[in-house]
């Protein structure tokens, strides 16, 4: 499966945006893109789309930035996906010129099901989840590390 980076990148800021907002903090888009390697620019196009489907909330001023515009258990990782490339989960489209029979089985012996799958897995992961196994890792990579 291929994603986009304007995908993976929201993703990744929005995982950003939940674990250094646990307190009610905004979070500015200059921090999160230092923080991720990602271009301040870049991410000023994804933030609208994720406003847009009520995802973020922005936050006007000196002080502003995003936070989440609902907690993070809410926000499904579907809701993401179709918010950033609409085109992911879209049926196949198939050549004219393959035989129709070749194109139904194909369709509903393989796209068809894996399509399903994977809606089914974005329903049940949550911002929250992939949050929270962010801070897993990060604190067990910096309990690992030994100083002589």
């Amino acid at each position: 499966m291929k994603i986009s980076t304007k995908v993976e990148c929201g993703i990744m800021a929005l995982i950003d945006i939940a674990v250094n907002s646990r307190r009610g903090d905004v979070v500015k888009v200059t921090a999160i893109s230092k923080r991720n390697n990602i271009s301040a620019k870049y991410l000023e196009q994804i933030l609208p789309l994720l406003k847009h489907s009520n995802i973020v909330n922005s936050v006007k001023g000196a002080s502003g930035g995003y936070i989440l515009s609902r907690r993070a258990s809410e926000i499904r990782l579907s809701d993401i996906m179709n918010a950033l490339d609409s085109t992911i989960l879209k049926p196949s489209e198939f050549s004219d010129k393959l035989d129709a029979s070749a194109k139904t089985t194909i369709e509903q012996c393989v796209w068809t099901p894996v399509t399903d799958y994977l809606q089914e897995f974005l329903e049940k992961v949550t911002l929250e989840d992939l949050a929270d196994h962010y801070n897993n890792i990060s604190s067990s990579g910096s309990e690992l590390m030994y100083y002589i």
